[in-house]
């Protein structure tokens, strides 16, 4: 694990730890529309980590989805985690919205870690912060089975904006 590495993710649970309280808080002040969704389009940049094959890869990438209605979503995302060759994961999904900002998704992608492909299937699990202005703050864990590799798993934080 490089030093580089490391103090990135320090920098992003630095971020996330200070950021969450006051997303706690503007969520619960703006309760009352939520469920309420005047967007349909959600575009977010995810900064994150793999856990990989016993290693954390730093990971990034870009997501969009469309609201169908109060309780679904469906989307893509291309992210990228940087290894000795670097890997592009491009996923089709769904995600349902049960209850408030809590969220359960999964997809259908590939994976292309070289010149091989892999096909993949990702169960993610989060919550979307929703504040003021159509901007949200989501954390995020996934669960990349992966055919013929090891499972990996991701976690992050998005950060988007709805239009």
């Amino acid at each position: 694990m490089s030093l580089k590495f490391i103090l990135h993710v320090f920098t992003g649970l630095m971020a996330f730890f200070l950021i969450l309280p006051a997303a706690a808080v503007a969520s619960e002040a703006g309760e009352e529309n939520h469920g309420k969704h005047e967007y349909r389009h959600d575009l977010s940049v995810f900064l994150g980590a793999t856990r990989a094959e016993g290693e954390n890869l730093e990971t990034a990438g870009i997501e969009y989805a469309y609201r169908i209605n109060e309780n679904w979503k469906v989307g893509a995302l291309v992210e990228r985690a940087v290894r000795v060759s670097d890997s592009t994961l491009v996923i089709a999904f769904a995600s349902f919205h049960p209850y408030k900002g809590w969220f359960i998704g999964g997809g259908l992608g590939r994976k292309d870690p070289g010149p091989d492909r892999e096909n993949t299937a990702r169960l993610s699990f989060g919550y979307e912060f929703e504040f003021g202005g159509g901007w949200l703050l989501s954390p995020q864990i996934h669960k990349d089975f992966i055919e013929n590799e090891e499972d990996e798993e991701v976690f992050g934080l998005a950060i988007g904006r709805n239009f």
